[in-house]
């Protein structure tokens, strides 16, 4: 098993104007970044408003639309409209066990929220620790790094593959 890489720490930050989250591997410095897309009056966009895509750090950090088959198994979103405290229902590709809630709280200000494990955060990033020994990468555990939304402390929160498959 090659787990190799990267850890956390040893990567940039991605700043973006309308930055949500983003995601980080342990393969290289490469990373997901997910934006808000808005309209011109500073509404989410109705039919996608999210925008993932790479910024490729490992070369000159610029950006790289995803790959289909990338969009389709891993880190693609399905957004779905929703009523009550949050605007949209997300799904990654890589697990439907997983829901992160989009909530517009401004013009031109969204954030989206992870409820991990009995904590519901304001999400800030992920990391993914996966094993590349083989053709296709296995993902071992995901971490959820952001802000508790009841005490506004710094949050940490390691899931196992089994429990976001």
């Amino acid at each position: 098993m090659s787990l190799i890489g990267y850890q956390s720490g040893d990567y940039p930050t991605p700043k973006t104007k309308n930055l949500l989250f983003y995601i980080q591997r342990n393969h290289n410095a490469n990373t997901i970044v997910y934006d808000a897309r808005y309209d011109a009056n500073g509404n989410l966009d109705k039919k996608q408003p999210i925008d993932a895509y790479w910024l490729r750090f490992q070369e000159k950090g610029q950006r790289m639309e995803l790959r289909s088959f990338e969009k389709w198994m891993a880190y693609g979103v399905d957004c779905k409209k929703v009523t009550g405290k949050y605007d949209y229902r997300i799904y990654l590709s890589a697990s439907k066990k997983v829901v992160l809630w989009l909530k517009q709280i401004a013009p031109f200000k969204a954030e989206v929220y992870a409820e991990i494990k009995g904590v519901t955060m304001k999400l800030d990033h992920m990391y993914a620790t996966a094993d590349e020994s083989g053709w296709v990468p296995k993902i071992l555990y995901g971490e959820f790094f952001g802000t508790d939304v009841n005490t506004g402390e710094p949050v940490h929160v390691k899931v196992l593959k089994k429990d976001i498959k």
